[in-house]
C-alpha cells in the first residue's frame, strides 16, 4: 500500500526551508483536501515552481556582485536590488537576516569570487551590508509573504 500524499507531507514536517518546500506541503495538503479544485495544469505548474536552479549559490554571489555596485550608485534603491540575492539565499534554506548577512560578508571577502565586485561594491559590501539587518529582515519577511500568498 502507497503512502498518502498526506503521510507524506506529515514526515516532511521537518521541512523548515526553503521557502517552496514550505508552500509545496501547504500546496499538497490542499490538494488532498481539494482534489477537484485545481487543474492539472495549475498542480503542474505549483510543482514546476517548487524546484530552484541546483547552482543557487553561485546565482547569490554573482548578484550580490552586481548589485553591490548599484548600491553604491543608488542607495535609495538598496532595498530592491538587494531582494534580488536574498532571493537566492533563501532559496539555498537560508531564511534569517543573521544568516544572510553572514553568507554576504563571506562572499564579499573572497579572493577569487565567482563574479568579481568592483572596488567600490567590496567596500560597500565591507562597510554598508553588515548594518542592513533590518532592512533584510524586511526583505525576508516580505518574500515570504509573497510564498505564503502563492498559497491562497
Amino acid at each position: 500500500m502507497s503512502a498518502s500524499v498526506d503521510d507524506v507531507v506529515r514526515a516532511r514536517q521537518g521541512w523548515t526551508s526553503p521557502p517552496q518546500l514550505l508552500a509545496l506541503a501547504a500546496f499538497y495538503r490542499d490538494a488532498q483536501a481539494r482534489p477537484a479544485g485545481m487543474s492539472d495544469a495549475v498542480f503542474l505548474d505549483t510543482v514546476s515552481r517548487a524546484h530552484w536552479p541546483t547552482n543557487c549559490w553561485s546565482y547569490a554571489q554573482a548578484s550580490l556582485a552586481i548589485i553591490a555596485h548599484g548600491c553604491v550608485l543608488r542607495p535609495q534603491l538598496t532595498r530592491e536590488l538587494i531582494a534580488l540575492p536574498v532571493a537566492a539565499m533563501m532559496a539555498g534554506g537560508l531564511d534569517t537576516a543573521a544568516a544572510i548577512i553572514e553568507y554576504g560578508t563571506a562572499c564579499a571577502a573572497i579572493a577569487q569570487p565567482y563574479v568579481a565586485f568592483t572596488p567600490e561594491g567590496r567596500r560597500w559590501m565591507a562597510r554598508q551590508w553588515p548594518a542592513l539587518h533590518a532592512l533584510v529582515d524586511e526583505v525576508v519577511a516580505a518574500q515570504w509573504q509573497a510564498l505564503m500568498q502563492d498559497d491562497s
